[in-house]
């Protein structure tokens, strides 16, 4: 199994993840953010098709695509999203719950090494600049 995780947190207290996974012919795609007064987004697909290539990672399904670039190994990755989510008001019920309101979400981000984070997070006609600490992770 192959994986990719990003997550980051900014001092407006915009937060969010995403996370691909990969085991053979099987990918899912995770992703969240919480933007105060706004509540929380997750978008989830457990039955997407893997991605073809390793430094170009892209998964589409109705509804979801996701682009994860490895710009240069170790020090750069470009996240691409573009999907509808389901908007929460609080993480526990992201966390327990599948049905909410439905709204377009999108992320237009950059991590450098070694915690940085920047670019653009879209909620519904939203759009939220974003210069963060993140963590990114390939395992």
């Amino acid at each position: 199994m192959s994986a990719w995780s990003l997550d980051f947190s900014d001092d407006q207290g915009i937060r969010g993840s995403l996370a691909l996974s990969v085991d053979g012919n099987a990918a899912s795609f995770d992703a969240q953010v919480v933007v105060p007064d706004v509540g929380v987004v997750a978008v989830r697909d457990d039955e997407l098709t893997p991605p073809k290539r390793q430094d170009l990672l892209v998964v589409r399904s109705e509804g979801l695509w996701a682009e994860l670039l490895c710009e240069t190994p170790g020090e750069h990755w470009s996240f691409g999203l573009e999907a509808f989510g389901v908007r929460f008001d609080d993480e526990a019920e992201a966390a327990t719950s599948d049905r909410g309101e439905r709204v377009a979400v999108g992320f237009d981000l950059e991590w450098e090494t070694p915690d940085r984070v920047v670019g653009e997070v879209l909620v519904g006609r939203a759009k939220y600049d974003l210069d963060a600490r993140g963590t990114f992770a390939i395992s």
